[in-house]
């Protein structure tokens, strides 16, 4: 599931754009962010579970707020792929509070002392997945989040949407796009299943992989073979020597979407939902993504469509 490469010469310079997709394997739908009653959520491991799968989630990553998630018997026997992953929080050497998602690796992480510095410096050393989560609702800027090198950033939180509509983060995403173009997006849950806030199946990802397992899902994770979405499918991303051809599933808008007022956009006409768009990518943006939205208003989204310099 390689991707292609493409040389362009931006600035004088002939730079390796690798595109970030290969949409010939299948996807997986799963949720990144959820709590269990081993920290503030309301459900166990077990029953949590059990909804997602219901729900036909092929994974799901249980972030308990410094706690990694235990289970009873094997997870071969759990009827979905459970990724551990654990919710750290605190002030970095500048005083800026974060949450932050540490997803993978072994984890053996300082949890007992709660020490967020400390902590992440283990997490990165295992080459744990490290998602900058809710900046908007946390009040984080864009800037504070570069610091840290996370891979990426929640840029859209369902639960945080749900409470006080500070769910999303474009605008974050944007900013940091135009520093490190690399910086992967993620829609989440965020679920705690609260009584009366039972905010779950807002936000997921969809994982292009070869199987469903912790190989092919986290490696794909981390290259960014994957979306995010609030419901609208993408069900290709194809390259041509200096193009980009998405399929999706009916959707009213398709943009792309670059640095600043840079982008394009194509609408439906009338009740006839559009399936596929076709743009030129500029071989002088720093980044370029694909922004798809439904009738109801729902979204996903691409990650960055190529890498620079690699």
């Amino acid at each position: 599931m390689e991707a292609s490469c493409l040389a362009e010469d931006v600035g004088g310079h002939e730079h390796r754009l690798k595109h970030r997709y290969a949409t010939c394997g299948q996807w997986y739908k799963g949720s990144l962010h959820l709590h269990t009653n081993r920290s503030d959520g309301h459900l166990s491991v077990t029953e949590l579970i059990k909804m997602y799968a219901a729900e036909r989630f092929d994974f799901v990553a249980i972030t308990d707020h410094w706690r990694l998630p235990e289970f009873d018997g094997h997870r071969t026997k759990l009827p979905l792929f459970v990724i551990d992953g654990i919710e750290l929080d605190g002030f970095d050497e500048s005083g800026v509070y974060f949450h932050v998602l540490a997803l993978g690796a072994s984890l053996k992480l300082p949890t007992t002392t709660r020490n967020f510095v400390k902590a992440l410096q283990a997490a990165r050393s295992q080459r744990a997945l490290l998602i900058w989560a809710h900046p908007h609702w946390t009040g984080n800027l864009p800037g504070e989040g570069l610091r840290h090198n996370f891979d990426g950033m929640e840029i859209y939180n369902h639960s945080s949407q749900c409470e006080n509509g500070s769910g999303y983060a474009l605008s974050h995403w944007d900013h940091v796009l135009n520093q490190n173009p690399d910086f992967l997006g993620f829609a989440t849950d965020d679920s705690h299943f609260v009584p009366d806030q039972e905010y779950w199946k807002g936000g997921w990802i969809m994982v292009n992989a070869a199987a469903c397992t912790q190989d092919e899902i986290l490696n794909n994770i981390r290259r960014g073979n994957f979306y995010a979405s609030q419901g609208p499918q993408f069900k290709t991303i194809e390259y041509a020597s200096n193009s980009i051809k998405v399929e999706t599933s009916p959707v009213a808008y398709i943009r792309l979407i670059g640095s600043r007022m840079a982008g394009s956009w194509i609408k439906a006409r009338e009740a006839v939902p559009l399936l596929q768009a076709e743009f030129q990518l500029p071989s002088d943006w720093p980044y370029a993504r694909i922004e798809i939205e439904d009738i109801h208003g729902k979204r996903a989204w691409s990650n960055p469509l190529w890498f620079s310099n690699c």
